[in-house]
């Protein structure tokens, strides 16, 4: 199942700080309100990207795994 969504930011293959630097690059040039779904293909991101939003006060709206890709709707705050 999946959410409505404004973006799609994939951060398959980045590891260490990359997918958290990605994030906040792409974050600025969002709108208030809009929704990104974030792709990774790390298990390190169920514990980074909440972690991530509750740092930049960006609502994780929902999570799941499917297919061995880890998907994340973040609504920018």
């Amino acid at each position: 199942m999946t959410m409505p969504h404004d973006h799609v930011v994939d951060i398959k293959g980045l590891c260490c700080s990359a997918p958290v630097i990605e994030l906040t690059k792409v974050f600025k040039t969002f709108v208030v309100g809009e929704v990104a779904l974030v792709i990774s293909d790390k298990s390190s991101m169920l514990r980074d990207i909440p972690a991530y939003c509750a740092m930049t006060q960006h609502t994780l709206l929902r999570q799941e795994e499917k297919e061995g890709l880890f998907r994340f709707w973040i609504q920018k705050q």
